[in-house]
């Protein structure tokens, strides 16, 4: 594929910008920032129409036709402030990452690099067998619970978490699906280098963390089905359209299936190469941190359930806070869908950053399987 790199210092930003998303506007091509030095970078690829997948375009946050205030009102890209692009395009959340730099974009398309061994680190003794979960009033009763509120929405995490979940188990069939949107999306080390963090084996991308948190959720009698489908290759563009597919696809076969996690991993590089790591230890172990993100219907799609998606991280939050003091980061509450539409128990799992390694990574995926299930046996 052809494109042209335009690289923004900070006298040019504004310009470019301007530039970039007006033609974007009006159909001419789409951006997908990319890593590059101390600068953003964007390559401005194949043109595409607007009309094509309008759905898809407001679930991943890509600018369509119209002027700037529809522009905004649709994205919360406001082209009189640059800064907003970069921030939008953003794989890292606001409010999460060490303050002084804005995080450029994480999205990829090329060939991912093929993996070596990476290293291993201890696993807890605790995670490799079930552990007791806080009881029923331990899940419900928060106080202080962290959110970052994207949206216009008030809400009271706390009290949602004393609410009812909205999600009834079916004996002997299924209840959790989980699935991956950006598949490829892997860890610190060997297998990433340069600027694809992403891999195809699934030894080494999330699918193995999912597989982690699969297990957990087993071991408590929770029904599981996995899905290791790759959406995000060989394309990255559209990745939530044919990740929906998926899900309805699994739905319509399971409809017992109440719960979507969708596991992913954050990711921001900062202008000395370095990446953003989320860690705490647990039980003397180096543990990836975890994020809970929460879509809503603030942008147009219909999504009138995603209050109970909030009321279901609520208790997964609060359980962790129980269980493993430090391993969440704040509920994320955003303007876009995300596909938790699907059903009343959908969540996307940040699980660690581009600065974890895989091994911290299925440490927190252990970890917050657990909190998930306290909150379906106990909540």
């Amino acid at each position: 594929m052809k494109f042209k790199t335009i690289v923004l210092t900070k006298n040019k930003t504004r310009i470019a910008a301007a530039v970039i998303l007006c033609a974007v506007a009006v159909g001419i091509a789409a951006p997908i920032i990319v890593k590059g030095g101390g600068a953003a970078a964007v390559r401005v690829e194949e043109a595409f129409s607007p009309a094509d997948d309008y759905e898809s375009i407001l679930e991943e946050g890509i600018p369509v036709a119209g002027d700037g205030n529809i522009l905004k009102k649709l994205t919360g890209i406001d082209l009189s402030d640059p800064g907003s692009v970069i921030g939008e395009y953003s794989a890292a959340i606001k409010g999460t990452t060490p303050q002084g730099e804005q995080p450029p974009e994480n999205s990829y398309e090329g060939e991912p690099i093929e993996p070596e061994e990476p290293e291993e680190t201890p696993v807890s003794e605790e995670n490799t067998q079930p552990a007791a979960l806080p009881d029923h009033n331990a899940v419900c009763a928060s106080v202080g619970l962290k959110i970052n509120n994207a949206t216009d929405y008030d809400v009271d995490i706390d009290a949602m978490c004393a609410d009812k979940l909205a999600i009834t188990p079916e004996d002997g069939k299924p209840l959790v699906l989980i699935m991956h949107t950006h598949t490829t999306e892997c860890y610190s080390g060997d297998e990433m280098s340069g600027e694809t963090e992403r891999n195809t084996d699934e030894n080494v991308n999330v699918i193995a963390v999912g597989n982690e948190i699969e297990n957990v959720l087993t071991s408590y009698g929770i029904g599981v089905i996995h899905d290791r489908t790759y959406h995000d290759y060989p394309s990255y563009q559209s990745s939530y359209t044919r990740a929906l597919s998926t899900i309805e696809s699994v739905l319509k076969e399971n409809p017992s299936i109440q719960v979507v996690l969708d596991v992913h991993r954050d990711a921001f590089v900062y202008s000395d190469g370095s990446r953003l790591r989320v860690a705490c230890e647990q039980n003397g172990v180096p543990t990836a941190q975890v994020m809970l993100v929460v879509g809503t219907n603030s942008m147009g799609l219909w999504h009138d359930n995603w209050r109970d998606n909030l009321t279901f991280a609520a208790k997964i939050q609060n359980s962790a806070e129980i269980m493993y003091p430090g391993l969440m980061r704040p509920v994320n509450l955003r303007t876009e869908r995300f596909n938790g539409h699907t059903t009343r128990g959908s969540l996307i799992l940040e699980v660690g950053s581009n600065g974890n390694t895989l091994d911290e990574a299925k440490e927190g995926g252990r970890d917050v399987a657990r909190a998930i299930a306290a909150a379906l046996i106990n909540g």
